[in-house]
């Protein structure tokens, strides 16, 4: 068997570093979107606009990227999720069929879908990173032999980047996709 240290740390790398971009993308799109509601920031509306009109292609690149991202660190990397994780996983996995079909038939209709499962799966995915973070004092994570503890990190990229909050970036992205596509479509 070939050792994968080097494609794993290489992996573990560059998603880290699009998570941290990504979730800087996150902060100022919640932020601009607050400022937007509040009345400020009228200039970027219409880029807010241009981005509705493409939420559900973005989507469905963004969930198929996250379902493809994982998948490759289970099966090719041999990296065992554990149960949180696959909880997360359940509900990214179904967004890549959601944004898929909706995108296929151009149904536009799909956004409270995608905040509902987004939502559910972004606050479990949170819950995750704050258990993998330090905070287990109630870690919900099998005791049995061979499982994957919950509460330990694969791997830990700028002292907060875990598979988790991996996580956590993508649905919040899918779920601010939704919302942006709500507030300012056409």
């Amino acid at each position: 068997m070939l050792d994968n240290t080097a494609l794993i740390a290489s992996s573990n790398h560059y998603f880290a570093l699009a998570t941290l971009v990504g979730f800087i993308i996150v902060l100022i799109w919640i932020v601009d979107l607050a400022f937007l509601k509040l009345g400020f920031l009228k200039s970027k509306q219409r880029a807010y606009e241009v981005l509705a009109a493409y939420a559900i292609p973005l989507g469905f690149f963004v969930s198929l990227f996250a379902m493809v991202g994982s998948l490759y660190y289970s099966y090719y990397l041999h990296i065992p999720a554990c149960e949180l994780c696959w909880f997360a996983r359940i509900f990214i996995y179904p967004l890549v069929f959601i944004f898929g079909l909706a995108w296929y038939k151009g149904d536009t209709k799909v956004y409270d879908y995608v905040l509902l499962i987004s939502g559910v799966g972004f606050l479990i995915a949170l819950y995750h990173h704050y258990l993998q973070m330090g905070y287990n004092l109630l870690a919900p994570c099998s005791t049995a032999p061979f499982a994957v503890d919950c509460s330990t990190p694969t791997f830990i990229e700028y002292g907060f980047v875990t598979f988790p909050f991996m996580g956590v970036v993508t649905l919040a992205v899918t779920f601010l996709l939704a919302l942006t596509a709500k507030m300012f479509q056409k």
